[in-house]
């Protein structure tokens, strides 16, 4: 079974008011204010469902109008949190991606994550006995390819300890890709599918108006070395 690590990058400047339930602060989250605190719950979900939200989007989409493969980033669902359009995972290089974001949405940065989800065409895909299917999901999910080294920068800003903010979904939940997404997951049937997402994410608290940018620098444990420049502009 073949799938495709999605990655993307979003940005965020100095904070705005934005209604969120916040836990007690770590070191890391005071060092880096322009995000929501790793064990936060913005707007009443945790990170991680909003994580397995974006997933549930991305999967939706038609191919031929998924913003996973898209070179823009025009489009997000409707509510308090902008979901940046992730950039399809490709050889070394430098990816560009343009995008327009209204005034006063935190913003959810999908840095590189595996939405596993189940059955699939391959027979032997399948938990072992006495194994549970999240348990089974889980496993195969870590086992991929994932960010060895990581550096974020907003307007030149690194976040502090990016590697930190990793997610793991607690239980199975639902997920329905349109049938044409099978072109980057072969296991997508069209219906209703248990999954699990595990990977990294970023909340960051809402940017102020005006001109932004986004590089996220990473390198694979393959050695692929990526970086993904995000401009941005705040209405």
């Amino acid at each position: 079974m073949t799938k495709t690590i999605c990655t993307l990058l979003a940005a965020c400047c100095v904070m705005t008011a934005a209604r969120a339930a916040e836990p007690l602060m770590t070191i890391d989250d005071l060092l880096n204010p322009m995000l929501y605190p790793k064990d936060s719950q913005p707007f009443g979900k945790s990170i991680t469902s909003w994580a397995e939200l974006n997933w549930q989007w991305i999967y939706e989409q038609p191919l031929e109008q998924n913003p996973f493969l898209g070179a823009t980033c025009a489009a997000s669902p409707d509510g308090p949190v902008w979901q940046l359009a992730p950039i399809a995972n490709q050889g070394s290089g430098t990816y560009t991606r343009t995008c327009t974001i209204p005034h006063g949405k935190a913003i959810l940065l999908h840095v590189g994550s595996i939405a596993d989800d189940w059955p699939c065409p391959d027979p032997g895909f399948a938990p072992k006995p006495g194994q549970t299917l999240y348990d089974f999901l889980l496993a195969d999910a870590t086992s991929y390819n994932m960010v060895d080294r990581l550096d974020v920068k907003l307007d030149g800003r690194p976040v502090f300890n990016p590697k930190r903010y990793i997610y793991t979904s607690e239980n199975l939940f639902a997920l329905k890709g349109d049938p044409s997404e099978s072109a980057f997951d072969p296991c997508i049937t069209g219906n209703y599918q248990p999954a699990v997402v595990y990977g990294y994410f970023m909340m960051f608290r809402p940017l102020s108006r005006g001109m932004h940018t986004i590089v996220r620098h990473n390198v694979d444990k393959d050695g692929t070395d990526l970086t993904y420049i995000y401009r941005l502009t705040i209405q």
